[in-house]
């Protein structure tokens, strides 16, 4: 069957000296890989030029729904960057997006809403001017929505303490679970409701930023199964933390 799709670059594993397998986020079939063959070559169906972090292709593959590994016959870039390659800040949080996506979505089913999401995220990261040092935040808590399990912010009060666990905020600290202190549940509070059009008015110190990275990477992985460790994270921690 052909068919053609965006595809969003997530990860590139050589498995010979001219041959790749690129995962990634299709919007016709949610997760796909596909082996590329040749990709040295000129004529290869997929350029090396085309296998960075984030890259939007538009594919015409020969799919298959019972193999694991699908085959591109032709590829185009479908958006073109300006800035993401070349501002290092933005090339580090385009690696950490992609790991992210690449470890946290498994299932090859569509999701519209989902792709285009990610997609409009590329675009943003890619044009920002402003507060691109709060853009994984936004990025991480906008995903949680998409995801099922967003914060309550509703259930936030004074001197309240994030339940990791059930994603909502207590008035006391039980006496077992997972639960923030009162100064990091503000401080999640406070970026429950960040976005990319707002993300460049919060300011946070190193320190805090530092927390706040790292409370969502725990919330996440008690909220996603087989959510294993993101090697880029020491990355941001160096430029954003």
């Amino acid at each position: 069957m052909q068919i053609k799709t965006k595809a969003i670059v997530l990860h590139t594993v050589k498995c010979s000296e001219n041959s790749v397998i690129v995962h990634t986020y299709t919007e016709q079939h949610g997760r796909m890989s596909y082996v590329v063959n040749g990709v040295k070559s000129k004529r290869s169906s997929l350029r090396s030029s085309f296998l960075q972090p984030l890259m939007v292709l538009e594919l015409d593959t020969d799919y298959n729904p019972n193999k694991d590994l699908q085959r591109i016959k032709e590829s185009r870039v479908a958006y073109t960057f300006t800035d993401l390659p070349y501002d290092p800040s933005k090339n580090a949080l385009a690696i950490f997006i992609a790991e992210l996506l690449y470890r946290s979505l498994k299932e090859p089913h569509t999701d519209p809403e989902l792709f285009q999401f990610i997609y409009d995220s590329i675009e943003k990261l890619d044009t920002s001017e402003n507060g691109v040092g709060n853009f994984h935040l936004s990025f991480l808590m906008q995903y949680s929505r998409h995801m099922g399990f967003a914060p309550q912010h509703d259930t936030y009060i004074d001197n309240a303490h994030f339940d990791m666990q059930n994603g909502v905020f207590l008035s006391s600290r039980p006496s077992f679970g997972n639960c923030l202190s009162n100064y990091d549940s503000r401080l999640f509070a406070t970026i429950c409701t960040i976005n990319y059009g707002n993300m460049h008015g919060y300011s946070f110190t190193r320190e805090d930023k530092k927390a706040l990275l790292k409370n969502l990477m725990s919330y996440y992985k008690l909220h996603m199964h087989h959510f294993s460790h993101i090697k880029s994270l020491d990355v941001l921690y160096q430029l954003f933390a």
